[in-house]
């Protein structure tokens, strides 16, 4: 439960009760309510309490069992093997009950169907248990309460009472447990406040770790969602601190019409970041291979490849989810044309201008593709690769397995619901990043000479003019520098 009291005493406020006996005034105490469980995170516990309960009987039944002392331990042995699992719980303790595991299987089917009403939160529908340390809590902000909206926000809870330094510990705790460190794998929804914990975070790695490669996927909130000046405002900064602090910067949203999706409700986060979590899975493909695996390469490899060309970090996503059926080379338009945006602010299947940016690099990644005929697929990505405009460096990494859909995915394709998916995935660095820094400047500079905005960047402590010229003119210069003699950016 989150509880705030606040007791107004002769000398100021204190959290503490002890001190009421100073004030003979009023005093109130507000209560949140205890957050509810999700009958999703309901139906696993019981999962875990059936298993716990038939491992328990299992221990008893093979003599396994030490909780018990001596005499209990004696007095079950008279009873056989099939007492003993009777009397589980011993004199005076509860007896166990073994459950129907299809019971169990149907009640976890019935609250996955319901997720898409009672998600409100990751938590609601994480199967996967987690070590104590995965998760840090950011002191003084509660969810619901505090909004946490402002990228400046979040630098200032990094920089206060020494929160920089406890989250390079956090780090650096699994950092020294790995045997290999490959490099960092980041998920940052950074147009809000996490933006600035990423941002500081991201400058300490730089210190510790700065052989190692930093990929940086931006997640971004649905794309429909009406932008604010703090948005824009948070576009800049990113853009430049964040970007400027990782080898791959890659945004992601669900941003553009998905034909294949039917039921994919694009103002709702969970829809939205299921959507995201699609394109992590295929993108991230060829460094989580085994290292003997065809088209296996490391997030160093795969990193320099794409950024050697190109002036900067930031990248691009399409995906075809799912991938249309392929027999061959003369499918390969119906799949570019299946392809759909995954990265906000470029250009949408759908736009009116057709004119191709052209490219730095390129990485296909193909999931299960022509039913997980890999000759098949090779030809199709060939023919695929001819229709573009630009030539440039292109690699790729056919994969067998298809995309796995796990049970509270949310139900976005057509029924019946796939328990896997085939797909492909397109990884780019090119020149439409050029129009998306030079929006970004735009933006920013109407929101900052708002009085809003203004008001905004005050708050963060980040209303210096200098500061601000200088962000304005690094977006400048990157529009520039992706948009090469083909430029007209101020």
């Amino acid at each position: 439960k989150t509880t705030t009291t606040t007791t107004r005493t002769r000398t100021g406020t204190t959290e503490d009760g002890a001190a009421t006996a100073t004030w003979s005034g009023r005093r109130a105490t507000h209560r949140a309510p205890t957050t509810r469980k999700s009958g999703y995170v309901l139906a696993l516990e019981r999962e875990a309490r059936a298993r716990a309960n038939e491992a328990r009987v299992r221990a008893i039944v093979d003599g396994r069992d030490d909780d018990d002392d001596d005499e209990e331990r004696a007095r079950r042995g008279k009873l056989g093997g099939v007492g003993r699992a009777l009397e589980t719980g011993g004199t005076g303790g509860e007896r166990t009950t073994l459950e129907d595991p299809e019971e169990i299987t149907r009640a976890l089917i019935e609250a996955a169907s319901k997720l898409d009403v009672e998600a409100k939160h990751w938590s609601d529908y994480l199967k996967v248990e987690l070590h104590a340390r995965n998760a840090f809590t950011l002191a003084g902000k509660r969810a619901d309460v505090d909004a946490f909206e402002g990228f400046g926000e979040g630098l200032e809870w990094m920089d206060s009472e020494d929160r920089r330094e406890d989250v390079r510990d956090a780090v650096r705790y699994w950092a020294e447990d790995c045997d290999t460190l490959g490099g960092f794998r980041v998920l940052c929804d950074d147009s809000s406040g996490f933006g600035g914990v990423c941002a500081r975070a991201l400058e300490d790695i730089r210190d510790d770790y700065d052989n190692r490669a930093v990929c940086v996927f931006s997640v971004r909130p649905p794309a429909n969602k009406e932008r604010k000046r703090v948005d824009m405002l948070n576009a800049a900064f990113a853009s430049t601190r964040i970007a400027d602090m990782c080898d791959l910067y890659c945004p992601l949203a669900a941003c553009d019409d998905y034909p294949t999706m039917p039921g994919l409700r694009q103002n709702e986060w969970f829809h939205a970041s299921a959507v995201v979590a699609l394109a992590v899975d295929g993108i991230t493909t060829p460094w989580r291979l085994s290292q003997n695996a065809n088209g296996a390469v490391s997030m160093d490899e795969m990193v320099r490849f794409m950024t050697n060309r190109a002036p900067g970090s930031h990248a691009s996503a399409r995906a075809s989810v799912p991938a249309p059926n392929v027999r061959g080379a003369a499918d390969a338009a119906a799949l570019v044309a299946s392809e759909r945006s995954m990265t906000p602010s470029v250009r949408p299947s759908d736009a009116e201008d057709e004119t191709d940016d052209e490219l730095f690099a390129e990485y296909f990644i193909s999931r299960g593709l022509a039913r997980g005929d890999a000759a098949i697929a090779n030809v199709v990505l060939d023919a695929a690769s001819s229709l573009a405009l630009y030539r440039c460096p292109r690699r790729r990494c056919v994969v067998d397995a298809h995309i796995p859909i796990p049970l509270p995915f949310p139900k976005l394709f057509r029924p019946p619901a796939p328990i896997s998916l085939d797909a492909t995935f397109r990884l780019t660095t090119s020149a439409a990043t050029a129009r998306v820094l030079d929006a970004t400047a735009r933006d920013y500079l109407r929101a900052s000479a708002s009085a809003a905005g203004k008001a905004i960047l005050r708050a963060w402590s980040l209303d210096d003019a200098c500061e601000s010229a200088e962000l304005l003119e690094s977006l400048r210069s990157k529009a520039r520098a992706y948009a090469g003699d083909d430029g007209d950016f101020a």
